[in-house]
């Protein structure tokens, strides 16, 4: 029997056994993401194949993997499973007891695929590719601009106008986006405007660096809109259970905890706003947890390479320059410390295992910051940050 997307003591189980027998498939799509084949058989698993999932905003995910193609069933073609356009998901699933747990591993997009003596090579990124360039799709044929003046615009309606546009006869995303609460009721505080070829992608990025946001495809192919920092909330990796547990003497990591040690480690951010007319703000933020090594009583103030970095503001009715400053500032904050105080090693592959997760090593909570996975060996890299180094609730601001 097969299980899809379910996380249980049986699965754990079998991915603590040194033997465990891994399965991967893909899933050919259509547009609206309804399974038209699944391949199994012939993904080359002898084929050095890899996944790279990283952190910020935009595309997470990359994928090169290599199916037989003895019969030209898969040489790029309009008829292709892999071709402009075309959708796939790619699967890992662990064995128990003859059943298999399945677990996504994201909704790609072909951006290349090569034939060569009897395999087809595919590169593929994930859905956001669709909506930057990477795919040559989501491109803005005219000009274009929300106008904030004629009526109030909620961020969330814009998110999911802007997946429903028109990529010819389609929608550039049929999938509903999973968008954090508070947008629903946040109003567009400024106009975002495109030039005719830029894409459709930029009003999303740009609407998450406005207010301090994740925006980026899940492993489930959804796209995510949430916010990382909320002023008063406590930090959500602080009481976030760990997706995964490395016990001490772990016979799943095969190679040990490295510590890099950046000497570029940012603490404080300064975020200003562009207003030339309006309300004006200034805000600093800085990791002030006396837990963290890299908190400014340690190692005094350190910044980020653009320093200050300017944001516009538009309308400050509702909500104040200084509070839009400092919620861009404390994301970024957040954002630097993770991917500048890493440490990495190497592990059995824990399929469900994803970045922006806490996992627990050897009694340490950490945040995984990347992950390369290797399908062929069934090891994977995992980079993550320790919360402790983390700003946490220690945050001061002025």
């Amino acid at each position: 029997m097969n299980y899809y997307n379910i996380i249980n003591s049986a699965y754990k189980t079998a991915l603590n056994d040194p033997q465990a027998v891994y399965h991967t498939k893909i899933q050919v799509l259509d547009h609206w993401e309804n399974v038209l084949a699944e391949l199994s058989a012939d993904i080359i698993t002898d084929n050095p194949a890899q996944q790279t999932i990283g952190t910020g905003n935009g595309i997470r995910r990359s994928l090169t993997l290599a199916v037989a193609d003895d019969d030209g069933e898969y040489s790029p073609s309009k008829n292709s499973y892999f071709w402009y356009g075309r959708k796939f998901s790619l699967w890992e699933g662990v064995e128990v007891s003859g059943d298999v747990y399945w677990q996504e591993q994201g909704v790609y997009y072909s951006t290349s695929a090569e034939e060569y003596k009897g395999a087809v090579n595919i590169t593929a990124c994930d859905k956001f590719g669709a909506l930057n360039g990477e795919t040559n799709t989501g491109r803005c044929p005219l000009a274009f601009s929300t106008d904030i003046a004629s009526g109030d615009i909620y961020v969330a309606d814009l998110i999911r106008e802007t997946l429903g546009l028109n990529r010819g006869a389609l929608p550039l995303d049929p999938i509903t986006p999973i968008i954090d609460k508070v947008f629903e009721t946040t109003k567009l505080y400024a106009d975002i405007t495109l030039n005719a070829g830029q894409f459709y992608g930029e009003i999303l990025l740009t609407l998450a660096n406005m207010y301090g946001a994740d925006c980026y495809y899940d492993r489930f192919g959804r796209l995510n809109f949430r916010k990382k920092a909320v002023k008063d909330r406590p930090w959500w990796y602080e009481h976030s259970a760990p997706a995964w547990i490395f016990y001490d003497d772990d016979p799943n990591i095969t190679e040990g905890v490295r510590r890099q040690t950046n000497l570029k480690a940012v603490n404080t951010v300064t975020v200003m706003s562009d207003n030339k007319d309006g309300d004006a703000g200034t805000v600093t933020v800085r990791n002030t947890n006396p837990e963290s090594p890299v908190c400014v009583q340690n190692i005094g103030e350190q910044y980020p390479d653009e320093c200050p970095m300017y944001i516009s503001v538009g309308d400050t009715t509702v909500q104040t320059a200084e509070e839009k400053c400092r919620q861009y500032a404390e994301y970024v904050l957040c954002q630097n410390t993770a991917q500048l105080c890493t440490e990495s090693f190497t592990a059995a592959f824990i399929p469900h295992l994803d970045t922006d997760v806490i996992i627990n090593v050897k009694g340490e909570n950490r945040l995984v910051t990347g992950l390369t996975i290797d399908h062929k060996t069934k090891l994977m890299q995992v980079s993550a940050c320790s919360v402790a180094f983390l700003p946490k609730g220690g945050i001061a601001s002025e």
